[in-house]
């Protein structure tokens, strides 16, 4: 079933921008609950419907790596992009050709620095963004409004992770739904 408001799961990929601890720590303690268990879910996700999955972390010999119980969530799918750049899109490109995938769900920090720039970058080549506006943080609350604000303007159609959740599934049965429904409880 294709939906022109929400991102299709059979042309889509996962994004996951520097979920570090060195930044996170930086976050209000109900923001980086939030983002944790929405990074998790997306992940879960992900895994269950057989999306793939990118990785990126900035500088991680200054900033270390993703957040280790992340990490453990991503399993064999940690395989990290290191950059030093803001935007990361440019280091994905082949990547995603390869895919042939023009669909991109981004999460991660901050999402006014290199989430936004990551995201208006890819729009820029003619991928679709999707940002999950609950899986996409940043230290100060007017710095995600104005990040989701701009990639919003640049063509982006931000979402919830349920939202898409549910898209993908389509339907309150089948095994992806067994699967994921003890995630989505509580």
């Amino acid at each position: 079933m294709s939906r022109s408001f929400c991102p299709v799961k059979s042309e889509s990929v996962l994004v996951i921008v520097d979920y570090q601890d060195a930044i996170l720590k930086t976050f209000a303690p109900t923001v980086r609950e939030q983002l944790h268990r929405q990074t998790a879910l997306a992940i879960r996700m992900a895994q269950q419907l057989k999306l793939p999955i990118i990785v990126f972390e900035q500088y991680p010999k200054g900033l270390g790596t993703t957040n280790e119980e992340i990490k453990e969530v991503l399993g064999a799918d940690y395989r990290p992009r290191a950059k030093r750049v803001f935007s990361g899109a440019g280091l994905i490109f082949d990547r995603l050709e390869e895919l042939q995938r023009r669909q991109i769900l981004i999460l991660g920090i901050e999402t006014h620095i290199c989430v936004m720039q990551t995201a208006v970058d890819l729009l820029d080549a003619g991928y679709a963004v999707f940002p999950l506006a609950d899986a996409i943080g940043s230290r100060y609350t007017h710095d995600w409004r104005s990040g989701l604000e701009v990639m919003t303007r640049a063509g982006a159609q931000p979402l919830t992770l349920q939202t898409v959740l549910y898209n993908y599934l389509n339907a309150a049965e089948g095994p992806d739904f067994k699967a994921m429904l003890p995630f989505l409880k509580g």
